[in-house]
């Protein structure tokens, strides 16, 4: 058997593009490739000589009883082997890149000689075919027992028409595996869709009138009926989860057992109705003097349904008593969610360590339907190895900086795809990836933090460590750490063992001069401290340097990460630093008391401002603290006149729980804040002289919460 690959063996095909430009070079990926194996076991009563007919959408390989038999990657041409099948059990193994777009999914197998018949069928219950995405290692998949942890085939897409050389049995049918549940070879351009439910039975383990009937276990338990007449007008119901558009309901006859036969029990004749709310039952239709006795299908046109019953319609005097093993439901909507992740990717250079830049992708999201990225580094190609981050959080939006630790040899991505209505996929087209080999900052970096607890609002003393590993031609020009709140106060700095004391932060344009080098100490952002060397540090100063910043802050969400990012000269891409986690290290804060408080601290700062451009007081912000909200709320900041007619609504972005505060800077930085207004009106014109009200409202799931406050326009 294989082992899991956690990138379920999702690769893909990739361009490495160089773009010239001094910020490095840019990966783009447009074309996918999918992985995927088969299995299916038959059972021989005397060795015979066969004929094998076999073909698959992108590049296979085919194993019988353990010995490859057939590869090609030409999906139009079928291939044929002759293939020696033993008495007893054989196995059919292939594996299938499918790396084509537009071609559809899948294989079509068959095997022929004297009286024997092996098809490819994701319809016929006794004859199972099983997929998986998991990466097999070696051969030992190629015959193993598979029924109980691989997945059922279900319906592929190949145009038989376009196959050439070979004539499949008639009764063959086109298989697939979708793994994660996407689709990369069904798009009118190639992008990542999701799977749909052709060929799934989406009945399995519902809920149903009769206990067994979906569980997927073929011959018991059983919907047993009584003899004869007693059968007739006897329903099953099965309850879908949702409403979802149906074609297709299967009823399968229990296998025969001592003197049954399937004759004796199948149904004679049953109708298939469907309800939204069972309130009105519709007939789909119906089958009656039923011949083929294993397995019945009745087929319609998609139809919305939440409740489906099958009523037995025929039975006669003295019959056996029937006995269905399964009522099987399928649909043609698509599936709610699938993920696409890549194989890692070394991006030209396995040993060469890059930090990653900026990534964008482009995708369409149809209304109710969302798509989002996450992603994770590592030095080694096995994505067990321990140097392999966690997946980081996930991102919509596109144009992001790379949010996984770095440098690191490797990167690999996951595309999350959703829709609530299922009648429509979001689709993935491409991905840009930018990286750069050169100007790393530092050859590795961990942070972390303590104490791992304070009360919420309340300032509370930590120290963060900071441990650089720096090479020949690193140069750290800035740490910028991310906190939960601006500091009130930076205490010092402890850097290659030497105490720097900070007076005042933040620093003056003159900066602290200490270690023959001057060190600046002041916000990067709404959130952020930054400290910038000049001149950087680097291997000169030591090949392993411990940075130590002493400063007060106060939490207002239950949680919060202390993440760095490291800047080298020159560049705006920052280095994601790794969390520290020896010795119980942590850059994790947790709240030990909550505040009782939503909103508050909302003030005007300034409260009287001069909007001339003079430098002066040019602008204010609307300060405010919001707590206990870890998820993005929108916050609506606006401005009024003293008649009550709104003359601004800030264009704020959503927000997590934080103090948000004039960062008393250059008015650069201070535009970071959500609070921040120049003194113009909606229509970017500076309003008059005067006395207005501005009002900042949270979005919280008590309700909204307002506060208000009065600001002074003066010239």
């Amino acid at each position: 058997m294989g082992r899991r690959n956690p990138s379920l063996v999702l690769a893909l095909l990739i361009v490495v593009l160089v773009s010239g430009q001094a910020d490095g070079d840019t990966l783009r990926i447009g074309h996918w490739e999918q992985t995927t194996y088969y299995r299916h076991t038959f059972a021989v009563e005397e060795a015979v000589e066969a004929a094998l007919q076999v073909t698959a959408v992108g590049k296979y390989t085919l194993y019988v009883n353990g010995v490859e038999v057939a590869a090609d990657p030409n999906w139009q041409t079928a291939e044929q082997a002759p293939v020696s099948l033993e008495s007893g059990n054989n196995d059919i193994a292939i594996v299938v890149t499918n790396l084509a777009a537009q071609q559809g999914n899948g294989l079509i197998v068959s095997v022929e000689g004297g009286s024997l018949v092996v098809r490819s069928t994701f319809t016929d219950e006794t004859s199972l075919w099983y997929w998986t995405g998991d990466e097999q290692v070696g051969t030992d998949w190629t015959t193993a027992n598979v029924s109980s942890s691989w997945a059922r085939v279900r319906a592929g897409t190949i145009d038989r028409s376009q196959v050439t050389g070979g004539i499949f049995h008639p009764e063959a049918e086109v298989v697939a595996g979708y793994p994660d549940d996407v689709n990369l070879g069904s798009s009118a351009a190639g992008q990542i869709i999701l799977a749909d439910q052709g060929g799934q039975n989406i009945a399995l383990g519902l809920n149903a009138s009769e206990v067994g009937i979906t569980d997927g276990r073929i011959g018991t338990p059983v919907w047993s009926l009584p003899q004869g007449l007693g059968a007739l007008n006897r329903v099953v119901d099965l309850t879908l989860p949702e409403l979802t558009r149906i074609n297709r309901v299967r009823v399968i006859t229990k296998p025969p057992d001592g003197n049954e036969t399937y004759e004796g029990n199948s149904l004679l004749g049953y109708s298939v109705q469907i309800s939204e709310d069972q309130s009105r039952w519709i007939e789909m239709g119906g089958l009656n003097d039923i011949e083929d006795f294993v397995f019945t299908e009745v087929q319609f046109n998609p139809v919305l349904a939440r409740y489906v019953r099958v009523q037995v319609t025929q039975a006669e005097v003295g019959s056996d008593p029937a006995k269905v093993t399964e009522v099987q439901i399928y649909g043609v909507d698509f599936l709610s969610d699938g993920a696409f992740v890549s194989a890692p990717l070394d991006l030209g250079d396995p040993d060469t360590v890059k930090n990653f830049g900026r990534v964008r992708w482009w995708a369409d999201t149809p209304p109710s339907t969302s798509v989002d990225l996450q992603f994770s580094t590592g030095d080694s190609p096995d994505t067990t190895d321990p140097s392999w981050s966690a997946w980081s959080e996930s991102f919509e939006d596109s144009d992001i900086f790379m949010p996984s630790p770095e440098p690191r040899r490797y990167l690999r991505y996951r595309v999350n795809l959703h829709t609530e209505d299922l009648e429509f996929t979001p689709t993935v087209d491409s991905l840009e990836i930018d990286f750069d080999a050169a100007g790393i900052a530092a050859r590795g970096a961990s942070g972390s933090v303590a104490p791992h607890e304070a009360a919420m609002g309340v300032e509370t003393p930590f120290v963060y460590r900071l441990q650089l590993q720096l090479a020949e031609g690193d140069l750290v020009e800035t740490v910028r750490i991310r906190l939960p709140s601006q500091p009130s106060v930076v205490n010092g700095l402890v850097l290659l063992g030497e105490q720097i004391s900070v007076q005042e932060y933040p620093t003056s344009e003159e900066g602290i001069t200490a270690l023959g080098r001057v060190l600046h100490v002041t916000p990067g952002g709404v959130r952020d401290l930054d400290i910038r060397f000049d001149p950087p540090l680097s291997s000169a100063d030591a090949e392993q340097i411990d940075l130590d910043v002493l400063f007060e802050a106060a939490l207002f969400t239950d949680t919060h990460e202390f993440r760095a990012f490291l800047f080298s000269p020159g560049s705006d891409d920052p280095q994601n630093v790794s969390e520290g986690v020896e010795d119980d290290e942590s850059w994790r804060v947790f709240v030990s008391d909550v505040d009782a408080r939503d909103l508050f601290g909302v003030k005007a700062y300034p409260k009287v401002f001069t909007p001339n451009n003079d430098g002066i007081n040019d602008f204010t912000v609307f300060e405010f603290t919001l707590t206990k909200v870890s998820e993005p709320r929108v916050v609506d900041v606006e401005v009024f006149e003293m008649g009550g007619r709104r003359v601004r609504r800030l264009d704020t972005p959503t927000l997590i729980g934080g103090r948000y505060q004039n960062l008393r800077i250059d008015s650069d930085v201070a535009r970071l804040s959500p609070g921040f207004w120049d003194g113009k009106n909606d229509n970017g014109e500076l309003v008059a002289p005067g006395i207005y009200l501005f009002s900042v409202t949270a979005n919280l799931d008590t309700g909204d919460e307002t506060a208000t406050g009065v600001v002074y326009v003066a010239y």
